[in-house]
């Protein structure tokens, strides 16, 4: 009966455990869903760019007229991200921004400039925590102000918004440490830019996706926009509705940010966009960022991330021609990438650098980059003209147009303007070539390729597949970043952190322990488990000594073998592996607090540390699973759910090893009959734990102390007191190779045999000793 008490007592402890959770994870989700009174009253003071007339879309007047060698209904911008200007990096940073404003920005000359994040790189020296310095801030506004980019078109020409590095260790928008507020282009958390022409609107629609409070790195890459944020987006887009086309931008990918609802959520309102600029990802590592771009197909929008300039120098030119959009990317010609800068913040250029042509195909259209729901795809089908655009610093020499490896045989001719004066001048290049689009209306891929040259002899060749379906091209880009931009990564976070967590506590702590203590004798059954596992060894060493003999050549008797031993082996390591697990729950001094870890992390803070330390004590909180708390409200950061995967892999980890450690039944120490493992592997397994140990608990509770101070130890459970747990459980449990005392004979490495099995049955009236005593 005691036992049964004991038993619903602890299911029903842990419930209440639970139930406390899921009330922390609602509350920390509130701010995605509920706007505050603060927020609806500073509303009106966040200044928007923008233009009070009225929309003009005259889209099915332009679209009567054939695609044809008219220089009209063309309009150019550039997006660029990730600067990342340091003060500690000598290499690229603010000398690749300083080339691209002062040679890639006037070969261009675009309507629109477009940087979406991280302007500087906001770290420390030894750039391992964030600091935001006001010297890189000043050195982006010098590079701005000397490139007249903010002045340019009435001050509607260059636009920037902040990116995490923007906002680390920042405790507000309105914080004196927010210096994008005051050195930025904008100054404000997003805009509305809206590029009217008699052809048609175009709307740039800007969100700051930074948490309201800037946390010190690392807790702080992942993006969100509250109640509060989606309402302004939902503002702006509903003054962009009626646009040719709408560019969304925002610093981080869509998988890297969580979106909550005003009145409508994130999918209803990118339904009206046609391009989602972002950056943050720069190229990942390994080249699997090398094409973070994805179709949505549900939306009818594409998610175009660009690489960075901090190391790569890379920025992308798109024209919209006719409401055809199409991009370039171009790397600045730099005599090294990433190019060396010793001067760090007093880097200057004064001239351009020559730059190779840069070759734009408007029509025919990428059949990869196809915006069915947005673009008059019919055009390119009754277009009479290729048309090309090429920017050069020297006049152009020639254009060569192929088609499917063959000479075009028509010339291409020079059909571009420049629109403006001085400074506010607007390039439109556009090189046009007769063709007949129906010769190639044929249901296949075609490729075109153009190759410019200039009077310098600087060349550049495009190719780009075309074809006259509705339907884009796959990229095929999975192993280059593509399915990253495909995930939900908040949905993943979540729902693995709740099974992983789920799984642990029922599998490792909760059934081995209601196990134990309905035994009348656990002991006696231990024993059993230990000849049962005898048996399962014996198994598995005929059925190896059995495959390599060498005398079975019938492939099939070799697989049935196989899948015989790995069954046999799974089974031995799930059932050994379970007996540790039981034997381990009947030691208290082990049990309770590898319990009180896991219930823990479902209710307490993972740690409590100065999160933004230049906010002073406002700058103290609370990192939980579910979110960060910190001034008196949640912030429904992702990062908070990554830490916390963590803190679950390595608390399973260890509830795996440690009963292991102290148990005789263990794949690693010797068998129940007696036998020795090789001597090797008990110190394998000790130098792995330690390994994992240092490096996986130890270096980041180190950087944790680094970065968000002493209290964070003091007040770590999720981390800094599951690392000094695990320290002591190896060198005490098995580094000194301790095992605990055995309450009975029955416990010893001795083998056992099925008689004093049988006589331990006989004997097993006593009842569960530490159970009952509950």
């Amino acid at each position: 009966m005691k036992a049964i008490v004991h038993s619903l007592s602890l299911v029903a402890a842990t419930l209440v455990f639970w139930a406390y959770g899921l009330h922390l994870y609602r509350a920390a989700n509130q701010p995605l869903v509920s706007l505050s009174a603060s927020d609806s009253l500073n509303f009106s003071s966040k200044g928007t760019i923008e233009s009070p007339t009225a929309l003009t879309n005259n889209k099915e007047q332009q679209n009567a007229f054939p695609l044809a060698s008219s220089n009209d209904g063309i309009v150019t911008f550039i997006h660029a991200s990730d600067l990342h200007i340091s003060k500690y990096f000598a290499k690229g940073g603010l000398i690749h921004f300083l080339h691209f404003l002062h040679t890639a920005v006037p070969l261009i000359s675009p309507r629109l400039v477009a940087v979406t994040g991280d302007l500087t790189d906001g770290k420390d020296r030894q750039r391992l925590t964030s600091l935001q310095q006001i010297d890189e801030w000043q050195a982006y506004q010098r590079a701005l102000n000397e490139s007249h980019v903010k002045t340019r078109l009435d001050g509607n020409f260059y636009r920037d918004q902040r990116g995490n590095h923007d906002c680390f260790n920042v405790f507000s928008f309105n914080s004196s440490d927010n210096y994008y507020k005051e050195y930025s282009a904008v100054q404000e958390d997003g805009y509305l830019l809206q590029i009217r022409e008699p052809f048609g609107t175009y709307s740039f629609v800007a969100s700051d996706g930074c948490p309201r409070h800037g946390f010190a790195r690392p807790m702080n890459f992942f993006g969100y926009l509250d109640a509060y944020g989606m309402e302004q987006l939902e503002r702006r887009m509903e003054k962009a509705s009626g646009s040719s086309h709408v560019f969304l931008l925002n610093h981080y990918p869509v998988s890297t940010m969580l979106y909550g609802k005003y009145r409508k959520s994130f999918g209803e309102l990118v339904n009206g966009v046609s391009v989602f600029l972002c950056g943050h990802l720069h190229y990942l590592a390994g080249g699997i960022g090398a094409q973070l771009q994805a179709y949505k197909a549900h939306d009818g929008y594409w998610e175009l991330e660009i690489g960075d300039m901090k190391e790569h120098a890379v920025y992308r030119v798109y024209a919209i021609d006719n409401d055809m959009v199409a991009f370039v990317d171009v790397i600045l010609p730099l005599e090294q990438i990433p190019m060396p800068n010793p001067q760090l913040l007093d880097a200057r250029v004064q001239a351009a650098i020559p730059h190779p042509p840069v070759v734009l195909v408007t029509n025919p259209k990428d059949a990869r980059y196809l915006l069915p729901k947005h673009e008059p795809l019919g055009k390119m089908l009754t277009s009479t003209h290729i048309r090309v655009l090429i920017w050069t610093d020297s006049p152009v020499a020639s254009v060569s147009v192929k088609i499917d490896g063959h000479e075009h045989p028509h010339k291409a001719e020079y059909h571009g303007k420049e629109t403006g004066t001085g400074n506010d001048v607007v390039k439109t290049p556009l090189w046009a070539v007769p063709w007949d689009a129906a010769k190639y209306d044929d249901g296949s891929l075609h490729e075109i390729q153009v190759t410019a040259a200039d009077s310098d002899g600087k060349t550049t060749t495009v190719r780009l597949p075309f074809h006259f379906s509705l339907e884009p091209l796959s990229l095929e880009n999975d192993s280059r970043g593509g399915w990253i931009m495909r995930q939900n990564f908040a949905d993943i976070f979540r729902i693995s952190g709740l099974i992983s967590y789920l799984l642990m506590v029922l599998f490792l702590l909760l059934i081995p322990r209601l196990v134990h203590c309905h035994l009348k004798d656990p002991h006696a059954w231990l024993s059993r488990r230990r000849l049962e596992h005898h048996k399962d060894d014996a198994r598995m060493r005929h059925i190896w000594a059995t495959f390599t003999r060498g005398n079975i050549v019938n492939p099939f008797v070799l697989v049935k073998l196989l899948l015989a031993l790995l069954s046999s082996h799974t089974k031995f390591c799930v059932w050994t592996q379970f007996t540790a697990q039981v034997y381990f729950a009947s030691i208290p001094w082990l049990y309770w607090p590898a319990y009180f870890f896991a219930m823990a992390l479902a209710t307490m803070p993972l740690f409590t540390g100065h999160l933004i330390p230049s906010a002073g004590p406002n700058g103290i909180g609370s990192v939980y699973v579910y979110g960060i708390y910190i001034a008196g409200e949640w912030a429904p950061l992702l990062d908070s759910w990554l830490y916390a995967l963590t803190s679950i892999a390595s608390l399973a980890l260890l509830l795996l090893y440690v009963p292991v450690a102290v148990s005789p039944w263990s794949i690693f120490y010797p068998t129940p009959v007696g036998a020795q493992k090789p001597w090797y592997r008990s110190i394998l397994v000790r130098l792995a734990m330690a390994s994992f140990i240092t490096l996986y608990l130890g270096v980041p509770t180190i950087m944790t102390v680094y970065t968000y101070g002493f209290i964070s130890i003091v007040l770590g459970p999720g981390r800094a007191w599951l690392f000094i747990a695990a320290a002591v459980a190896l060198y005490t449990l098995d580094w000194r190779s301790f095992t605990v005392p055995s309450p009975r004979d029955s416990y010893s490495r001795v083998p056992v045999t099925s008689s004093e099995a049988a006589a331990s049955d006989e004997h097993a009236s006593r009842p569960n000793e530490q159970c009952n005593s509950t």
